[in-house]
């Protein structure tokens, strides 16, 4: 086949030891590459380096053809100058549902390619004999798995996404009535549950992408929170050792996690570009049926395609099938544009309370916030 020079940039954030889905993106990337003549290059970075690319695109004018990017990044539409997702052009293969995932104020902004994106309970079946839904299980078990140099559950509470299920299972939630909600009395109730467990030694609080996985795989923690696309990662180290459960139940109130999509967003205007034919091209390649497919079945994640994610629910794993009944156990990540702020402020405070208490995180919340929003 004769090769075009031209070349496509894919900005994305698969970037931790544990995140497989790398291995699937640069497949498609490849053979998108081979078949139609058109380079498509990856690029990878860590979420904080591709928020910042993305919010400094208007500023500079430069940023990659797409970006592989959580739900919510739709919400960065101005700061990243993105591109209009033509009406009805994937109509197709992807519901209104998950279609919605990625519209900001009614327009579509993106194009979902992954499902689910929440969070679940994994737990060692060797050190829980059954699944902890309840958070008692893991205070009643800290006595002695403490003696055993072993913390009953960790989750990565330096992050805003991690800590919604504490936050919603106090009655909170981030935005109420289309507006920033997190100075409230909930969002403090869970701030001092989180800091006394710590204290405690019940629950430790570890870096998402590297030492939270490590130490569960390694036997020092009992339990993670922790999201449906590293079940691939924890699935071949543990093997039979892995279960699946719901988030705990904490004080008679179930936790619950956001559900979103990860999907194809458009910078810097580029479906205005002379690139647009062979972006939407690349686009409609990541939903085919070849592609959603080897999505599910080499790295476990969860297609946005109705059609394969029918067949994987139907033929896969029991942990598997409980990751995608757990769906049903979620709501939907908010695409307001003030998430920005919001997540931000979220983050400053968890920074806070890793080193102080539940009122001085609070605090620092609402003087974020409130300086991020003045600043608009």
């Amino acid at each position: 086949m004769k090769r075009n020079k031209k070349e496509i940039v894919l900005w994305h954030e698969f970037d931790g030891p544990g995140d497989t889905s790398i291995e699937v993106l640069e497949e498609i990337c490849r053979l998108y590459t081979e078949r139609f003549g058109i380079q498509v290059t990856p690029q990878v970075m860590n979420i904080t380096a591709l928020i910042a690319g993305l919010s400094r695109v208007k500023e500079t004018g430069q940023g990659p053809h797409l970006a592989m990017v959580p739900a919510d990044m739709s919400s960065y539409v101005e700061k990243g100058l993105y591109s209009e997702v033509p009406d009805g052009l994937f109509a197709d293969v992807l519901t209104e549902a998950a279609l919605s995932t990625m519209q900001m104020n009614g327009v579509q902004y993106g194009v979902p390619v992954l499902r689910g994106n929440h969070l679940v309970v994994y737990y060692n079946k060797e050190i829980y004999a059954s699944a902890p839904t309840s958070w008692d299980v893991f205070e009643e078990a800290a006595e002695k798995l403490t003696a055993q140099d072993i913390v009953p559950i960790g989750a990565d509470l330096k992050e805003g996404y991690w800590f919604i299920p504490f936050l919603s299972a106090f009655g909170g939630w981030p935005v109420e009535a289309g507006q920033p909600n997190i100075v409230t009395p909930e969002m403090k109730q869970a701030l001092q549950f989180i800091r006394e467990k710590m204290d405690q030694g019940v629950l430790a609080s570890l870096d998402g992408s590297t030492g939270l996985l490590e130490q569960f795989i390694g036997g020092k923690v009992g339990a993670i929170i922790s999201g449906e696309w590293i079940y691939n990662h924890l699935d071949k180290h543990m093997k039979d050792k892995l279960a699946v459960c719901q988030l705990p139940v904490i004080e008679g109130r179930q936790s619950l996690s956001m559900s979103s999509s990860i999907g194809l967003i458009y910078p810097n205007h580029s479906l205005t570009s002379g690139e647009r034919e062979h972006i939407l091209s690349f686009t409609r390649f990541m939903l085919s049926d070849e592609c959603q497919s080897m999505w599910a079945v080499k790295v476990q994640r969860i297609p946005a395609h109705e059609e394969v994610l029918n067949r994987l629910a139907a033929s896969t794993t029991p942990n598997k099938q409980n990751i995608l009944s757990l769906l049903g156990n979620t709501r939907p990540m908010p695409t307001h544009p003030f998430m920005i702020h919001v997540w931000e402020s979220m983050h400053t405070g968890l920074i806070e309370l890793d080193s102080s208490n539940a009122e001085q995180a609070l605090e620092k919340i609402d003087q974020t916030i409130h300086e991020s929003l003045n600043a608009l």
